[in-house]
């Protein structure tokens, strides 16, 4: 099987880092993928260190003519058995060329901007929420399919909890965006500064609302207790730098970095938003929250901070949780789908 994986962002962020992972996911299953990027896209670097074929396009939007042309030259040359788009401009870019030569092209819903895959051959749902809102938009249910998103397990099953650091590090990470809710975690922190909880924290990435955050942090006095590290290449690092991780978000639809959260053995604090109410169950391998409730989260932060022993409880089990979504069981899944679209067993 061929698979040509399409995307046109320039970043690194989490729909970036899954495009990534599908191109690996289905490379480990012998499936060959060729990769559509933007050139010098932030993406490239990862499809080189797996050793993938790369097409660079470049593009000056969705409805770029020239662009569309150089698609559908590159797609006839390699006739990929079924094209993967990622975001709307791939979807727009690509779907004429794909109908022309008769390639299955399958969309991905990355976000609940949705009303542009609809009509496409197949969908990727990466929840059953948004598999009920491309169904409600008039996506056909039998060409909708829940492929979660996936994650790397390299560590070893959690067998003791050593405690936390004195005082406790807590981290989170993310593009800097009002809906990551970073403002919220910081209301919380300040909380349990006021009642003189001992603490450090480390607030990874960048965005629109970074100088916004850092004057919160100096609002309430905490700079010598919350840092900015930028944004996190390595998170490896960066998970063994902290105790808990906190997931902040106001709207989150699926959250890889959670499920990287606990694949690294850390116990998770998140909000109830779309993605992780969905994955993950409150007091079995993660603390949930309300979204939006600052005094909540302070009151969990402080709960695990007091009781370290409830940590292992959740370590354990969000381990097992996470194994669901490694990389080879979703890609497994994600190969089988495809050659029932490609044989056209489904659609």
């Amino acid at each position: 099987m061929h698979i040509a994986n399409i995307m046109f962002s320039r970043g690194l962020g989490g729909i970036e880092q899954a495009f990534i992972d599908y191109a690996e996911a289905l490379s480990r299953q012998n499936v060959k993928v060729t990769n559509f990027i933007y050139p010098k896209a932030q993406v490239k670097a990862g499809l080189e260190n797996l050793n993938l074929d790369i097409i660079e396009i470049n593009n000056l939007g969705n409805w770029d003519p020239l662009a569309r042309f150089k698609i559908k030259k590159h797609l006839k040359k390699i006739r990929p058995d079924a094209i993967i788009a990622h975001g709307i401009r791939a979807v727009v870019l690509t779907q004429k060329a794909a109908k022309q030569i008769n390639i299955p092209i399958i969309g991905v819903t990355h976000n609940y901007s949705v009303k542009r895959l609809i009509g496409l051959d197949a969908i990727f749902a990466t929840t059953n929420d948004l598999k009920n809102q491309v169904t409600a938009h008039g996506q056909k249910p039998e060409s909708v399919f829940i492929i979660p998103n996936m994650v790397r397990i390299k560590n070893p099953e959690p067998e003791i909890f050593i405690g936390y650091r004195a005082p406790p590090v807590i981290g989170t990470m993310g593009r800097m965006v009002k809906k990551k809710g970073f403002d919220i975690f910081i209301n919380a922190l300040a909380i349990l500064n006021n009642e003189s909880i001992e603490f450090k924290a480390l607030i990874g990435g960048a965005g629109e609302e970074e100088t916004s955050l850092k004057q919160q942090v100096a609002m309430f006095g905490l700079q010598d207790k919350i840092t900015f590290p930028g944004w996190i290449k390595d998170k490896a690092t960066f998970f063994n730098e902290i105790d808990i991780f906190c997931l902040p978000s106001i709207h989150e639809p699926f959250g890889i970095i959670l499920l990287e959260a606990m694949a690294h053995g850390k116990p998770v604090i998140t909000t109830n938003s779309e993605g992780p109410a969905e994955i993950t169950t409150d007091g079995k391998d993660v603390f949930m929250v309300n979204k939006n409730d600052n005094v909540e989260l302070a009151n969990s932060l402080k709960k695990l901070i007091a009781t370290p022993n409830l940590s292992y409880g959740l370590i354990k089990s969000a381990y097992h949780t996470a194994q669901n979504y490694s990389i080879d069981k979703i890609g497994q899944k994600m190969a089988e789908v495809v050659d029932k679209i490609t044989s056209a067993k489904v659609i």
